[in-house]
């Protein structure tokens, strides 16, 4: 009985690693900390990452919701935060409260939702704003007085 409980203690001790899901991928940079897969609509948010690829063949290795992501050529590697894909939000005016993630990256407080814009120069933090869709999730997000370009609204994907 006494080895029974021992083998046990010592089993459960023993650290097991979580099972990773590894993707070939090519992605460009679409702006700081964001990564686009070429030729889908998905994005990958990275922590501190400056490689700067166009069109670069890559290993995305997931452990759950976040992982890494490995540039073939540069041989560069990054944390990853969390892949995305676009999300099918009906066409409409949104009123919504933003926090910015990073350039062009916010999030819908509370939502789950995050919207790429371009050349977005707030930096909101628990802002309301105005989200106006059309369709295929492009648009206008109005912050602050300042009318942002709507690339996509995108969801967070379970890899």
């Amino acid at each position: 009985m006494k080895l029974r409980i021992i083998l046990s203690l010592f089993l459960a001790s023993i650290s097991v690693e979580a099972i990773a899901d590894n993707y070939g991928v090519s992605v460009t940079r679409k702006g700081s900390n964001l990564y686009k897969i070429d030729g889908k609509n998905i994005l990958i948010h990275t922590r501190y990452c400056y490689e700067y690829v166009y069109y670069e063949e890559s290993f995305l290795r997931m452990y759950g919701h976040s992982g890494e992501i490995i540039f073939t050529d540069s041989g560069g590697k990054c944390d990853v935060k969390a892949v995305y894909g676009q999300s099918e939000q009906e066409a409409g005016n949104y009123s919504v409260i933003i926090n910015q993630e990073d350039d062009d990256w916010y999030e819908i407080w509370g939502q789950g939702i995050y919207i790429k814009t371009s050349a977005c120069l707030s930096l909101a933090l628990g802002e309301d704003a105005v989200l106006a869709l059309s369709a295929g999730g492009y648009g206008t997000l109005y912050v602050e007085g300042d009318e942002c370009m709507v690339e996509g609204v995108y969801s967070r994907l379970s890899l």
